[in-house]
């Protein structure tokens, strides 16, 4: 039996997936998915664990782990008790919205790494005098320390001189310029140290209890893997860590089976769609940095177009009988009557209750999930929250329960689903699946009675109602594809559905057998769709048609997040740059920076100095076998009179290795880099 098993788990929106690799042989053993616990992330890993084939558990050697959790603490606003000193540092310079935080002392340097003032280091005593005690981190930030980091290093040495708390400088997160991204990302990342550590803590605990002892890695939102010990310092580098991950699942199953280099990998998940590039057989990386919902990092990561559609949106039609599937995600009714048999009999009695017939909200249920309490709230809403505890009800039940009027019920529901202490079920493209019979994982008749119901009140027919989902979606999908292929262009690719003629032509080219005035309009794509996730193979083939090119779907799509967890590489990536200063040279690094009277001498350091530091930070990062590869650019330019002037040289040292195996033989020999 193979001695390097990798056990790799993606913490999803909807699902948690576990796979077990046999990393030598290139070989899936065991997968299993389990549903997503958010208010507990640990225990919906421990069911997935449960459900995987334990024979194998005792050659596992290493671990590796993908999740949204930083991506939605940032989205849902999620804060902690932290402390962020920004040196030099103007009002303007950092999101106002993190002020109550911030506090902002003298120093900083210039663009050339001059000291513009100097750093006050009393006052920084005495910030950290009144803050330790109900801090949980700090974040430091100088103006142009990507420059000079020599006041973020002394304001950190004294906070770990002063306190037992977590503290991150700026240029260690990112050494690109731009003061307020820089500023911005830090303080997020402070925010993110305490959830990471109950994160990283909650699941060793359950590794421990499944008797797993194994290094454990943490997918980056470049699709690279950092140990959990470098990560509970910089969690900020694992947002968009579960789409990443996707996109390197893809990318190893693509090998497998000797696929095409460029494509455009769609994963749809039970939340969510997300898209990304393969160019040249490498993920295609966002230039600015990635986007979290309102906030603009400088992180850098792969270029992801998320939209809220998957196998559990809701499905709704308007007044219109307009289709629409999302943005909400909701329980499909099929998995709610597999859980609670009873409420088939429920949809049975709607069904055949025909006084009910002109409600609108015939097939909705509710049921309480986690156990999240609130204060305040009035008694109707207890009363519905103590009813939906045990078991799911209808809007029919609650209002015989309650005798209350349906819009007072919907009212509550509604804010109870807002602060996230119940959960909506209802008919979604996982229910449409059922009757279709291409997904019968639970129950069909459930299924089948919540989208009669929803026919029989717009009264339209099962098949224009699987016609309509299927175009829905693929207008979805089919324009976010579009927009992240233009996006070299960004007029191409602005506005596709506002401006009347795209969205006329989209509309044409997109829905099954459209046409007019002899006219036929047609898309065509170079590049496959690579489709994983659970329902990729029934939406995909015919989306990938209507955009003239083929959809290929490797045989472990469901599972491709978990898959890309485990089998990437460690990748450190980091810029030496090189100034003319007084008649010699300067070069400018995350250690400080140096002077040379000789271009070539400078040159010669600098590759020296960085080789060095990549390869360390690579070894911390839990990497072995590792390979530095230098790259060089210099920057000219003429005078008027024809002269060549040296502007400055750019220095890119990137580290690759395979992480670092318990293993009882060595790591199987190759290429480092299965990134």
């Amino acid at each position: 039996m193979s001695l390097n098993i990798g056990l790799g788990i993606d913490v999803g929106g909807t699902n948690t997936d576990a796979v077990l690799i046999d990393l030598g042989e290139r070989k899936i053993l065991s997968f299993a998915k389990a549903p997503t616990t958010k208010d507990d992330l640990a225990k919906g890993i421990s069911d997935a664990l449960k459900r995987l084939d334990r024979v194998y558990f005792p050659k596992i050697s290493l671990i590796s782990l993908s999740t949204t959790l930083a991506t939605n603490s940032i989205v849902e606003g999620v804060r902690r008790k932290v402390c962020g000193i920004l040196i030099g540092y103007g009002s303007e310079d950092y999101p106002p919205e993190l002020k109550e935080e911030v506090f902002l002392i003298p120093g900083g340097h210039t663009v050339q790494g001059e000291e513009k003032e100097p750093l006050d280091l009393d006052r920084v005593r005495t910030i950290l005098d009144s803050t330790k005690e109900r801090v949980e981190a700090y974040a430091v930030c100088g103006y142009f320390s990507v420059r000079n980091p020599d006041h973020e290093l002394q304001v950190k040495r004294l906070i770990q001189e002063s306190t037992d708390r977590p503290v991150v400088c700026g240029h260690e997160i990112s050494l690109q310029l731009d003061a307020v991204k820089r500023a911005t990302t830090a303080l997020l990342n402070a925010h993110l140290i305490p959830i990471i550590h109950q994160l990283i803590a909650s699941v060793k605990r359950v590794f421990q209890e499944q008797h797993i002892v194994a290094p454990l890695m943490i997918v980056k939102g470049d699709g690279s893997l950092m140990s959990e010990s470098v990560i509970r310092d910089r969690p900020i580098e694992t947002i968009l860590s579960g789409p990443a991950a996707s996109v390197i699942g893809a990318k190893y199953l693509l090998e497998q089976s000797g696929e095409v280099q460029n494509a455009v990998v769609v994963d749809i998940g039970g939340t969510t769609t997300d898209i990304a590039l393969l160019k040249e057989g490498l993920p295609y990386l966002n230039p600015i940095g990635a986007r979290v919902g309102n906030w603009q990092t400088n992180i850098i990561a792969i270029d992801i177009r998320t939209i809220a559609l998957g196998g559990d949106s809701q499905i709704s039609l308007d007044e219109e009988e307009r289709l629409k599937v999302g943005p909400k995600r909701i329980i499909p009714l099929s998995y709610l009557a597999y859980c609670y048999p009873k409420v088939n009999e429920e949809l049975r009695r709607i069904y055949e209750d025909r006084s009910l017939s002109h409600w609108k909200n015939q097939t909705d249920f509710w049921i309480r999930v986690g156990q999240k309490t609130e204060e305040g709230l009035d008694p109707l809403s207890e009363r519905i929250l103590t009813e939906v505890t045990e078991k799911p009800l209808s809007l029919f039940q609650l209002v015989r329960i309650t005798e209350q009027m349906p819009s007072e019920i919907l009212r509550r529901v509604s804010y109870l689903e807002r602060r996230s202490l119940v959960q909506k079920s209802g008919v979604t493209p996982t229910d449409i699946l059922h009757i279709t019979g291409i997904f019968q994982a639970w129950d069909r008749d459930a299924a089948e009675r919540g989208v009669r119901l929803l026919c029989d009140h717009k009264k339209m027919g099962l098949s224009m109602l699987v016609q309509r989902l299927e175009e829905a979606m693929d207008r979805s999908m089919g324009i976010e594809i579009l927009k992240i292929l233009l996006s070299g262009s960004i007029h191409s690719a602005r506005g596709l559905d506002e401006c009347e003629f795209c969205s006329f032509f989209l509309d044409q080219s997109l829905h099954r057998g459209a046409s007019t005035e002899g006219i036929q309009f047609k898309i065509s794509l170079r590049d496959k769709i690579i489709g994983i996730g659970a329902p990729a193979h029934a939406f995909l083939p015919a989306l990938a048609e209507k955009l003239g090119t083929q959809a290929v779907i490797p045989f472990y799509a469901g599972v491709a997040n978990a898959v890309g967890a485990v089998t990437s590489a460690i990748v450190i990536k980091e810029d030496l740059f090189i100034k003319p200063f007084q008649g010699g040279f300067r070069l400018h690094c995350s250690t400080g920076i140096g002077f040379y009277d000789d271009l070539e001498e400078a040159t010669e350091e600098s590759k020296k100095r960085l080789r060095e530091t990549v390869y360390q930070k690579a070894k911390r990062a839990g990497a072995e076998e590792i390979e530095v590869l230098i790259d060089e650019k210099e920057s000219w330019a003429t005078t008027q009179g024809g002269d060549s002037i040296f502007i400055e040289k750019t220095i890119t040292a990137r580290a690759m290795g395979n992480p670092k195996m318990y293993a009882d033989s060595p790591a199987p020999k190759g290429s480092p880099n299965r990134f």
